[in-house]
């Protein structure tokens, strides 16, 4: 009796320690696959996008980001609805080569882009967008969608490109120029 009390005891043992290396495997195998292989492929399958150089997945505090490096960005909507569909769950956060004098156009237009949101007057905001782009000498561009409102400001070969998401959904963190912090250049 003393005996099969024992085997017993060592049949859960055993049937504990496999249980637990097995679930270790199977865990392991998963981050794996996510970090390696999974965040290999959304990188390869982005850079086939027209309008973007490079990109990676950056851990910034616990928390990761797609970060999207783009050239020249002829249509920022359709750049966008593409990477949302490769990203994830990985929020967006797209670089681009915007210089102090696109920054100070863009802030300048905030007041009209915030209006035409909360108003809902989006044919009076791109009419005052398209004129404070025109008196800075810079070449707008300008779409939205239910989603979001796409803005591509170019002056040269600089261009500065902002995703305005409509009702905060978290898919786009604002946008950045190159010398944001953690991006391999």
């Amino acid at each position: 009796m003393e005996w099969r009390r024992f085997m017993t005891k060592q049949r859960i043992t055993i049937i504990s320690l496999v249980s637990m290396l097995i679930f270790g495997l199977l865990l392991s195998g998963k981050l794996l696959y996510e970090n390696k292989w999974l965040e290999g492929s959304l990188i390869k399958e982005s850079q086939q996008i027209s309008g973007v150089l490079s990109a990676e997945i950056l851990d910034k505090q616990g928390a990761s980001e797609m970060l999207v490096n783009t050239g020249q960005v002829t249509n920022l909507q359709s750049l966008c609805t593409q990477l949302k569909t490769i990203s994830g769950k990985h929020p967006i956060r797209l670089v681009d080569q915007r210089t102090p004098e696109l920054e100070e156009v863009y802030q300048q237009m905030q007041f009209a882009i915030q209006e035409g949101m909360v108003m809902g007057n989006f044919t009076q905001m791109r009419e005052t967008l398209a004129i404070q782009a025109e008196q800075a000498g810079v070449v707008m561009n300008l779409t939205m969608d239910n989603e979001g409102i796409y803005l591509v400001l170019t002056q040269g070969e600089h261009q500065l490109v902002s995703v305005i998401e409509r009702h905060g959904q978290g898919t786009f963190l604002p946008s950045v120029g190159r010398d944001y912090p953690g991006m391999n250049q």
